[in-house]
């Protein structure tokens, strides 16, 4: 055993000289600050290294114990000198020099003092969360997930490059249960369904399939079962599968510019809405899970980090609007406009417009396109994750949940967003000391965005498109705001010369050197009404500056705007149809990516206070 251990002392300082320049400071190191250690005592293995492996569960339970082994052997063979040396061992890494500041965005902040025992570490194992609204109740308190086969619990990724957190993982390439089949499963319960209030529901979640995950006949689904007499007498059931959405988005978004340690995997939004059959059902058993397995044995995981539940109005209550019609559609006698396509659902109360719209009252704020839609809904909360900065430049060390990232008000020309421009999705970890992506120094800081979006654009007769060459047609830094209030930029890096699009993470943002997270593409991540499944018309998902709206990548059903013959976009990625009028789509995989220029006229005082204090 001594012979053992001694041999994992030598591979332990063997990871030490190996991980050192992969944790050196971000290039140029922190300034007024000593950065992070760059490593726990133990360490067997570079976590660089560990995500190449792609280590089973049983191997990184192993490895886990060999190291807990080492640093017992290690604290008793170094003195209290040796191991206070090892603490502080910081040589520089790769691509020394400050990080830059200013650049896109305005003037770049100053780094923190980062605490000398700061380190990233594996965040805790959390229940994955169940969203419920109205009535609905999540049933089995703080443990209401079931699951089985090969589902399990953890860890979403390598969290020394990404913050994604935990949740469930599906195993499509591994027989985690020795019962010669790869499939799992999760379910739980939902009671409290009001029958007289409407019937119709709405199951989304929120999904990451790794590059090698697959499963054959399409048997990645969600799946909703009805009971009666409080769930003691099954009724029938409803079952949707994925996985073609799965396949048809890893076609569609595939990016050669996406940075190639990436991979073409990100995080979606998957549905299914139904009626409950009879007005008996009281209960519900909502299930998520595949069958017949066929991923590789490694990097073939589905990720689940978000379950919801939610009432939804029943469909047919919507009357679409047609050109020769002059008055609106029943279902918007009952609201009150608030200019533009905007308007308010009063439930049945005062006809007051609410001083603003925040996370307690955004779903009675409806944007009418085809039909009527709730862009803010889960759009307005965020997490300050740990490693990001917060508004006065402190380096946060520990998550805190934000309730007001986002507020909408309106002015009688403007919808004005006041945004924390936090992003409410998984990023890669930021600085990127271990040059998963690009090596970017810059921090994601919390910011104070007030933008004043026009309630009716208009078209700019001297509007330019910015071409590869032209690249000056649009601005640096913010040119538009998504529904969860973080910023587009343009494609450009702030050289201006080269398509900024490989250096993003899986939700294609990534923060500027002022510290401000963007997106330079399709933000995938971001939240919609519905799942953007290419069933139909893309739902909104942000607007440009310039007041025009900005769709997600459908034009119709199976077709992407960019591909589209019958209506195609322009050099500024915008057309019109009679019920949406003119508006842009992103346009993955083909340049400019989100706008091509503004096409309508920008209002002097869209942007309003922004940014960290001075320092």
């Amino acid at each position: 055993m001594r012979r053992i251990i001694f041999g994992l002392i030598a591979l332990g300082f063997g990871a030490i000289l190996i991980t050192s320049p992969l944790f050196s400071q971000p290039p140029g190191g922190d300034k007024g600050g000593k950065g992070p250690p760059r490593f726990e005592l133990g360490t067997v293995l570079p976590p660089p290294l560990l995500e190449e492996l792609n280590l089973t569960p049983e191997q990184e339970k192993a490895l886990e114990q060999m190291k807990a082994d080492l640093k017992v052997e290690l604290e008793k063979l170094l003195t209290p000198d040796q191991k206070k040396m090892v603490e502080n061992f910081r040589p520089m890494g790769p691509g020394g020099g400050q990080a830059k500041k200013g650049g896109p965005g305005g003037k770049g902040g100053n780094r923190p003092n980062v605490p000398s025992n700061f380190e990233i570490t594996a965040p805790p194992l959390l229940p994955t969360p169940i969203l419920v609204k109205g009535p609905l109740q999540v049933v089995g308190g703080k443990s209401p997930i079931q699951l089985t086969g090969d589902a399990i619990e953890g860890v979403l990724g390598n969290y020394n490059k990404e913050v994604s957190g935990t949740g469930i993982r599906f195993l499509s390439g591994q027989d985690l249960n020795k019962d010669g089949e790869k499939a799992g499963n999760l379910s739980f319960t939902v009671k409290g369904l009001n029958n007289e209030k409407g019937r119709w529901y709405r199951i989304l979640v929120r999904g990451l399939a790794q590059d090698n995950f697959a499963v054959e006949d399409e048997e990645l689904y969600i799946k909703a079962e009805y009971f009666k007499e409080d769930g003691k007498n099954a009724l029938d059931y409803i079952k949707k599968s994925i996985y073609a959405q799965l396949e048809l988005e890893r076609k569609s978004f595939k990016d050669p510019g996406t940075n190639k340690s990436l991979g073409a995997a990100t995080w979606r939004n998957y549905s299914i809405d139904f009626r409950t059959p009879f007005p008996e059902v009281d209960t519900l058993k909502i299930s998520v899970g595949f069958n017949k397995g066929a991923g590789k044995s490694t990097n073939s995981e589905f990720w689940i980090s978000e379950l919801e539940v939610l009432p939804i109005p029943d469909p047919t209550n919507y009357t679409r609007p047609t050109r020769a019609s002059n008055s609106n559609p029943p279902a918007l006698k009952s609201l009150v406009s608030l200019g533009g396509r905007w308007y308010y659902d009063p439930r049945n109360g005062g006809k007051e417009i609410p001083k603003q719209f925040d996370s307690t009252n955004v779903d009675q704020l409806y944007y009418l396109a085809d039909k009527l839609e709730t862009p803010f809904v889960n759009n307005t909360t965020s997490w300050l994750r740990r490693g990001y900065l917060d508004y006065f430049g402190k380096l946060v060390e520990k998550d805190q949940f934000v309730s007001d990232s986002l507020v909408i008000l309106f002015t009688e020309k403007f919808i004005v967003l006041r945004s924390k421009n936090l992003p409410n999705h998984p990023t890669a970890v930021f600085p990127d000391r271990t040059r998963y992506l690009d090596g970017n120094p810059n921090y994601i800081q919390e910011q104070r965005d007030v933008w004043r979006i026009p309630l009716q654009p208009k078209e700019n007769p001297k509007h330019v498109a910015m071409t590869m060459k032209n690249t000056r047609a649009l601005p640096m830094g913010p040119i538009g705001v998504a529904v969860n209030g973080v910023v587009f930029f343009n494609p450009f890096d702030e050289s201006a010369e080269v398509d900024a699009v490989w250096r993003l993470d899986r939700c294609c943002g990534h923060p500027s050197p002022s510290f401000e997270y963007h997106y330079h593409k399709y933000p995938s991540c971001v939240n919609t009404p519905w799942a953007d499944d290419g069933a139909e018309h893309s739902t909104l998902i942000g607007f440009a500056f310039d007041g025009y709206p900005v769709y997600g990548p459908y034009e119709s059903k199976g077709v992407l705007a960019k591909d589209s013959k019958e209506h195609p976009l322009n050099e500024f990625n915008l057309h019109s149809d009679p019920l949406r009028g003119p508006h842009y789509h992103v346009t993955p995989g083909k340049f400019p990516h989100i706008i091509g220029g503004y096409w309508g006229e920008v209002d002097p005082s869209t942007r309003g206070k922004k940014g960290p204090p001075k320092q």
